[in-house]
């Protein structure tokens, strides 16, 4: 059974109830990790104990820190991130890969706080956790407009208590991609049906078009393995994602 953290902001707020939320708040959002102490966002934790931020302004305030995007960005690469700020932030899996897509693209054109606020600011995330409650995995619970899919996807990126999200590959990228339910006992594929035969096209625009160039959209078709690589590539470049799409 999931804990549920709740906690009002009050500039009075009982110190030991306070460095609960704080905990739970850190183990959800970053996956797990046994944080040194250079590690943690100290700021945020004292706005948090002051009254200066609700429990969503500190969910934020930590996604938005250094340490979070060394731990799942940094680590991991675009696709695998914006999984995990699935996980972390809303507490459910992508349902598809166009939503998975969006955010890549988001993250890819409007930057880091602009993917991280497009969870923690959104009407979803009020509805479901409000000001006040840290984001909690909902497998547990029957959601209203969420279908079966999402439900078992999520419960795949649950590894358990005891793990840590940071240095996994992508759990979920080749059954978004092909709108399949995945197995809670998954097996690895045996020969070419192994997800890196899979191929996906990035369509996308150079910053600045060349005067040889008739037209600055481009397209490259890669297989899974290098996805991670070409847009961090891209994005290098200065090119704006305008799709990725399986193929």
């Amino acid at each position: 059974m999931t804990s549920v953290i709740t906690q009002s902001t009050n500039p009075n707020l009982d110190l030991a109830h306070a460095g609960d939320v704080i905990r739970a708040a850190n183990r959800q959002v970053f996956g797990n990790a046994h944080l040194m102490e250079t590690e943690r966002v100290v700021s945020a934790e004292s706005m948090y104990c002051n009254g200066s931020l609700t429990v969503q302004g500190l969910v934020t305030a930590l996604a938005l820190s250094d340490t979070y995007r060394s731990l799942f960005l940094d680590a991991n690469g675009p696709y695998r991130f914006v999984e995990l700020n699935f996980k972390h932030l809303m507490g459910r899996a992508p349902r598809n890969q166009a939503e998975i897509s969006e955010h890549v693209q988001r993250l890819a054109n409007e930057g880091y706080e602009a993917e991280i606020t497009s969870y923690t600011n959104s009407q979803e995330y009020f509805r479901v956790f409000g000001s006040d409650t840290v984001p909690y995995c909902r497998t547990n619970q029957t959601t209203v407009g969420e279908s079966n899919s999402t439900y078992v996807r999520t419960l795949n990126l649950e590894a358990g208590f005891a793990s840590f999200d940071g240095g996994s590959k992508s759990q979920l990228l080749n059954n978004l991609a092909t709108g399949t339910t995945p197995s809670l006992n998954q097996r690895k594929p045996k020969g070419g049906s192994d997800r890196n035969a899979r191929t996906y096209q990035i369509v996308w625009s150079s910053a600045g078009v060349a005067k040889n160039l008739r037209r600055s959209m481009q397209k490259s078709i890669i297989p899974y393995s290098s996805l991670s690589s070409t847009i961090q590539s891209l994005q290098a470049r200065g090119a704006k994602i305008l799709s990725i799409t399986n193929v």
